[in-house]
């Protein structure tokens, strides 16, 4: 796996340094409507955004609320090992582990999305690879997305979820130092160095792939080649825009 920069050296997407917990937590609950607008998120998947006072904690909401219904006040704090801390008895998702593992593993990490959307599940069961076929998913790269298999980790007598941490550790491993990881049967987990980057890549995986299976249908997509996807967009804008639409949305009787 490459080499990272430590957490505390992470910038956002707009240049800025990392700013306040209290911050992040506004940024984390807009950042669930966003993916609810836009079909990553739905009744299930979760957001976690890395803590700027202490770099091995995340923040993500607690257990049994909906996506979209998240507000500050469902927020809680979890420890390195995926368990919640000074969180008052609430307790987390079953697959807090997912964040905890890759937190873990990537220091560079600083937002994890755990989405179901239909759109990327024939990628995980078909062996079709995931690649970069819009220059808005450059960041999918050029080598097909990885796959986990939670069969390879837990057996076959599994629950399908990743709610242990041995779990965790293999679904780091295998999305090492990429952006995205397909899960056989399951859905999507992506990564980004902002919580920006993180929800703007969990929008774009899933149009990305809406576009290659319909250019699926017509014959053999051209996908971007290693000099396309070495590029960037400027995803604050796209966040700024679409964290207005979500208020708008909200707001409207």
């Amino acid at each position: 796996m490459e080499q990272h920069s430590p957490p505390n050296t992470s910038r956002r997407a707009d240049g800025t340094i990392p700013h306040t917990d209290q911050e992040r937590i506004a940024e984390l609950v807009t950042s669930h409507h966003i993916l609810y607008d836009h079909g990553v998120l739905d009744g299930f998947g979760h957001l976690s955004v890395r803590s700027a006072a202490d770099p091995a904690h995340f923040f993500m909401q607690r257990g049994g609320v909906v996506p979209d219904d998240v507000t500050a006040d469902d927020v809680i704090e979890y420890d390195d090992n995926g368990e919640p801390y000074r969180a008052g008895g609430r307790t987390g998702p079953s697959e807090r582990y997912i964040h905890a593992g890759i937190y873990r593993a990537r220091p560079d990490v600083m937002a994890v999305v755990h989405s179901h959307t239909d759109a990327v599940l024939p990628f995980g069961l078909t062996g079709a690879p995931l690649k970069a076929v819009l220059h808005t998913a450059y960041f999918l790269g050029s080598d097909p997305a990885p796959v986990f298999d939670i069969r390879e980790a837990m057996g076959q007598d599994n629950t399908m979820l990743v709610d242990n941490p041995v779990a965790g550790a293999a679904l780091a491993r295998t999305l090492a130092d990429r952006s995205m990881v397909l899960m056989r049967g399951h859905g999507m987990t992506v990564v980004g160095p902002t919580i920006h980057d993180a929800v703007f890549r969990a929008v774009y995986t899933r149009v990305n792939a809406r576009a290659e299976i319909e250019a699926l249908k017509l014959g053999d997509p051209v996908f971007l080649n290693g000099f396309e996807v070495d590029r960037g967009d400027p995803v604050s804008i796209h966040w700024a825009w679409w964290a207005a639409q979500s208020e708008a949305r909200r707001a409207s009787p």
